[in-house]
């Protein structure tokens, strides 16, 4: 089945009509399963052991950290490899992480610093991957679906994030924290088999000449410099994953702490957060191309921060007095909207920046997407967990909050001055730059 394949039936679920996609979309849907549940253990069994707010934001940065190092070149990389050469060799040293992880913890001899090294291997792994699944995406469904394909992408993504963090809570009371990792590891198996089931012809690759790479990357340094909308929008979501995406690495502190639940507790809240990136996502994509993208992105960013707000006033307005469930159905409604605005803003500047980069230096600008994200938010993590050491984690909350809304709101305001301005022009263009 080839990549420019078209089915007669459109709608939400159109890119699925494609054999070699269906494989790909569901073997990446039980991989990312796993993701999910290791990545709340891990969270949960570094809190437990530590009880500290500063090594849980270590740990985000060593999740995320390395794509910062090497992500430009695993994107110049990508557009010169075989992508599904590239994601089977990635997808199975992801696996011998996975069962390190669970190796050690199995044993008892597992320690933070070893939790840091594998973690951060594990992430190599991911950075030169995920160039290579944007290139392979664009391979199998072509150019007529890949629309589609990016919103159906980001929906089980997010679906996901309900999946593993409420497998987490199952597993850590059943398995404990090495079943989780185990289970991880196993799910790879279902990306590696679907993976290399797909029969999708690949493309003729340049190779891996000297010198090659660092050209490749000068070249796709060059072409944002050049669009200043893409590079715009790079720098506001990083200015995102900075201000507003470390309060994900204290979820286990807000959840003992404020919320005064355990880890069954915890795997809720991040369900629900992971419903709400769900939604959001699936609100873009049923929203289609006919609404701006810039309004979008911005609409994201303050729906967000609202709700991150709400969450930091959680002890005024409510009560210790209150039944544990229903301080923890306020506190999930909290993270379901401010997920929600995440997974908005997210899946817009994605999707903008997909279509409008040339296919030949699709990996290359996607590496340079996964460096501005890689960096920002670990950096994140970084200074709020410090920041709620000395602070608390509420006061770090309401900060991140105000900085986005602030942001946000500026935005938003200016996006509809530069409409108003566009419509009583002649010669203005109401669709913006």
């Amino acid at each position: 089945m080839s990549a420019d394949e078209t089915g007669s039936r459109g709608g939400t679920f159109a890119a699925l009509e494609n054999r070699d996609y269906r494989l790909y979309f569901t073997g990446q849907g039980i991989s990312l399963i796993g993701t999910w549940l290791q990545a709340a253990a891990v969270r949960w069994l570094v809190y437990e052991q530590t009880g500290s707010a500063e090594r849980l934001g270590v740990i985000e940065a060593a999740n995320l950290m390395p794509g910062l190092i090497i992500g430009l070149f695993a994107g110049a990389i990508s557009d010169r490899v075989a992508p599904k050469r590239m994601i089977l060799a990635m997808e199975l040293g992801q696996m011998a992480c996975a069962t390190a992880l669970a190796f050690l913890v199995t044993a008892g001899t597992i320690q933070f610093w070893q939790m840091v090294a594998i973690l951060a291997t594990a992430r190599i792994c991911v950075s030169f991957e995920l160039p290579s699944r944007h290139v392979f995406l664009y391979e199998l469904v072509g150019p007529s679906r890949l629309t589609n394909a990016i919103a159906l992408n980001s929906g089980l993504f997010n679906a996901t994030r309900v999946i593993g963090p409420a497998l987490a809570g199952l597993g850590f009371a059943v398995l404990g924290a090495a079943g989780c990792f185990t289970l991880n590891a196993v799910s790879y198996l279902a990306a590696i088999g679907t993976v290399m089931a797909i029969r999708t012809t690949p493309k003729a690759r340049g190779g891996l000449g000297r010198g090659a790479a660092v050209g490749d990357v000068l070249a796709g340094l060059v072409y944002v410099r050049g669009e200043r909308r893409i590079a715009g929008h790079l720098a506001l979501m990083g200015f995102f994953g900075l201000a507003g995406m470390g309060y994900e690495a204290m979820m286990p502190v807000f959840a003992r702490t404020v919320v005064g639940v355990e880890v069954g507790g915890y795997s809720v809240l991040l369900a629900s957060g992971g419903l709400g990136a769900t939604a959001g996502a699936l609100t873009v994509a049923r929203m289609g191309d006919d609404v701006r993208k810039d309004r979008m992105i911005a609409l994201g960013m303050v729906a967000f921060a609202a709700f991150l707000l709400l969450a930091s006033f959680f002890p005024r307005w409510t009560s210790a007095d209150w039944p544990v469930a229903a301080r923890m159905a306020c506190a999930a409604a909290c993270l379901f909207g401010a997920w929600f605005g995440a997974a908005f803003f997210y899946s817009s500047t994605q999707t903008m920046i997909q279509m409008t980069i040339p296919a030949e230096l699709r990996g290359r600008i996607m590496g340079i997407w996964m460096v501005v994200f890689s960096g920002s938010v670990p950096l994140g993590a970084l200074w709020t967990g410090r920041a709620s050491a000395a602070w608390g984690v509420l006061p770090v909350m309401t900060g991140s909050a105000l900085t986005c809304l602030v942001v946000g709101g500026t935005l938003l305001f200016l996006g509809r001055s530069g409409e108003a301005g566009a419509r009583k022009s002649p010669a203005g263009d109401p669709a913006g730059p």
